[in-house]
């Protein structure tokens, strides 16, 4: 049934641009970044018309000088020009393709960056999605390569405009000779082309099959040369558990391309067919007429060629939109992706420097949270209030819905229902971009770049990093005689991933550097969701010590599974199945004996058998 259903509708596309649509798009974006292609195109083009056409009518110029005895010379300088006109052409279409495809490289890279902003600006819900998952990974492929679908239009472009010029020119000329015949040669052709529509609706309506496919094996081919699962891949021997899901995913492709394939092969041999009799016909009606004493021998040659040259530009023509077509549909998933329909507010939206003079009041207003495809909620009626300055913990086991939690008070993304109100004003008023800047977050996953180490704390480019500021924050961080004592300090460059001279750091030093960003980020609200997970339990409930320390002036989420790491703050909060079932201080929630009671005791307990093992350390 799903097959069916996919066959029915590409469920990647919201909406169908159509190829001149699509022409347009390209080139618009051509003329803002590369005008010069375009000139380029249609020098080629030009060129590529004069090449057909002197090939074509050379031999009848030569047989005519011959058989009228105009005598060697001429003949010669008629030979000798009309090869020099075809050398020239030939030469300067090399070097036109060679320059336009420096050009065409460049248009490459102009996608490429208008794919990876949009990657990057989209709401942050968005990578949740399915859909929009898929349509960014086809539109990276779209610029993805020399030869890429978005620059093969140019190279389409030219071939049609070229074709077109020629058809004419050749019409024209068999319209004197027959123009029945000529009709033929059109019908031919053009019955052609709707047999190449078939393998082009196929390819529409299985495209997001393909694409699912192509999104694995990529994601797989990422993983096995990512430096991140390289110990697992080896230690948990996962190369042939690995090897065979991107074998199964290569055999579902390869199944696809073989009824793409059974597509292809019936409408190329139908073709085929049309083709050898239409030129089959073509050519008995020359004969005919040459034994008919009603055509000479130049015009034999001369009409020989037109004949070949017009069915191969009409075929052309065709052969070429439907290439455009085909391409269209690369074009349909950029634009799609490029379009995506954002919710939330930037321009317009609310916004005041003085949001960030201090922390203010953070409230959760009955708020429930449901993912895409899940049957429950993740979070269920929540309502808490945060006061400015605050330190709150939210702690709970895992799966009970403290990262969304976290998702939803950075504002990355808006619950399913209820409010969430920094400042008494609800989130989805504000500048979203704005509103991310009253945050200062380490996540579980975090991402620190192989730069250099102020650039890594200061997240912003050399000439604008304040180095005070980064010594500053270091030493707040509890890092800076590790940076200071290196060759170049803080300009050492972090990870050996890109530079063979990079400085690794352990577990717990990588969590003060990250400790480190955030301070240099100065926020008025501190997010640390489950960042020291990697620790040990001493290590995790120092450094969250530390945090609690320097963050004095700003309200602070501490997220954790481990009780007592968060024992130091003002309030904690227990979340069980997406609900607050427990809250309070720890001295409050330990004399209660409820959940949380039970939970800490299971955890100490295990601490206690188990004081010789743990994560990592610093």
């Amino acid at each position: 049934m799903k097959g069916k259903k996919e066959k029915r509708k590409d469920v990647l596309l919201a909406k169908q641009y159509g190829m001149f649509g699509n022409l347009c798009f390209v080139l618009k974006h051509t003329m803002k970044c590369h005008p010069s292609l375009l000139l380029l195109c249609i020098l080629s083009a030009a060129v590529g018309i004069v090449i057909p056409v002197v090939t074509t009518f050379l031999p009848k110029i030569v047989i005519e000088y011959i058989t009228a005895v105009k005598g060697i010379k001429a003949t010669v300088i008629v030979t000798v020009a009309g090869t020099g006109v075809l050398a020239i052409c030939t030469g300067l279409r090399v070097l036109l393709d060679k320059v336009a495809f420096f050009h065409k490289l460049r248009m490459n890279t102009y996608y490429t960056e208008l794919v990876a902003r949009k990657g990057m600006t989209a709401d942050y819900c968005h990578q949740e999605t399915e859909r929009f998952r898929k349509l960014q990974s086809e539109s990276i492929a779209s610029c993805n390569g020399n030869f890429s679908p978005l620059t093969q239009v140019y190279d389409v472009g030219i071939a049609l405009c070229t074709s077109g010029l020629g058809f004419f020119l050749y019409f024209g000329i068999l319209a004197q000779l027959n123009v029945y015949l000529v009709l033929f040669l059109v019908l031919m052709t053009l019955i052609g082309y709707l047999l190449n529509q078939r393998v082009l609706r196929w390819m529409e309506q299985n495209q997001a099959e393909r694409a699912g496919y192509r999104q694995k094996t990529g994601y797989l081919t990422q993983v096995s040369g990512d430096l991140k699962s390289a110990k697992d891949i080896r230690l948990y021997h996962m190369t042939g558990w690995l090897g065979d899901i991107y074998q199964k995913n290569i055999k579902e492709l390869g199944a696809w391309y073989r009824r793409y394939t059974k597509q292809v092969f019936g409408v190329a041999a139908g073709e085929s067919g049309l083709s050898l009799l239409r030129e089959i016909v073509a050519y008995v009606y020359l004969i005919y007429r040459v034994m008919d004493g009603t055509l000479g021998v130049a015009d034999f040659v001369l009409y020989f060629g037109v004949i070949t040259g017009f069915s191969t530009w009409l075929s052309a023509i065709f052969g070429q939109v439907t290439s455009l077509r085909r391409i269209g549909m690369t074009v349909n998933y950029l634009r799609n992706f490029l379009d995506y329909p954002d919710a939330f507010l930037r321009d317009g939206g609310l916004w005041s420097e003085e949001f960030m003079a201090g922390p203010k009041e953070i409230s959760f207003c009955n708020v429930c949270y449901r993912y895409e495809g899940a049957e429950q909620d993740t979070l269920s009626g929540l309502n808490l209030t945060i006061a400015p300055k605050e330190h709150l913990a939210v702690v709970g086991l895992n799966g009970a819905g403290k990262t969304t939690l976290v998702k939803l008070l950075c504002g990355l993304t808006d619950p399913t229902e209820g409010t969430v109100c920094y400042g008494g004003t609800d989130v989805k008023e504000y500048n979203r971009d704005k509103y991310y800047e009253l945050f200062s977050a380490v996540f579980q996953q975090f991402s620190l770049l192989p730069v250099t180490f102020a650039e890594a704390v200061a997240e912003e480019e050399p000439s604008r990093i304040d180095r005070r500021k980064v010594e500053a924050c270091l030493r707040k961080a509890g890092l800076w005689e590790k940076i200071a004592s290196l060759e170049e300090g803080i300009d050492s460059e972090y990870s050996r991933e890109v530079n063979d001279n990079g400085i690794g750091l352990s577990g717990g030093q990588i969590q003060k550097l990250l400790l480190a960003r955030a301070l240099y980020r100065n926020a008025p609200v501190m997010v640390l969701d489950e960042p020291t997970a990697a620790l040990d339990p001493i290590a995790e409930s120092n450094l969250y010590e530390t945090y609690n320390e320097v963050m004095k002036d700003c309200s602070a989420v501490f997220i954790s599974h481990r009780l007592a790491s968060t024992r130091f703050c003002d309030r904690i909060v227990l979340l069980e199945d997406g609900r607050i079932i427990e809250e309070g201080t720890h001295a409050e929630l330990i004399a209660k004996q409820g959940r949380y009671y039970e939970l800490f005791e299971t955890q100490a307990k295990y601490y206690r058998e188990h004081s010789g093992e743990g994560g990592v350390a610093e």
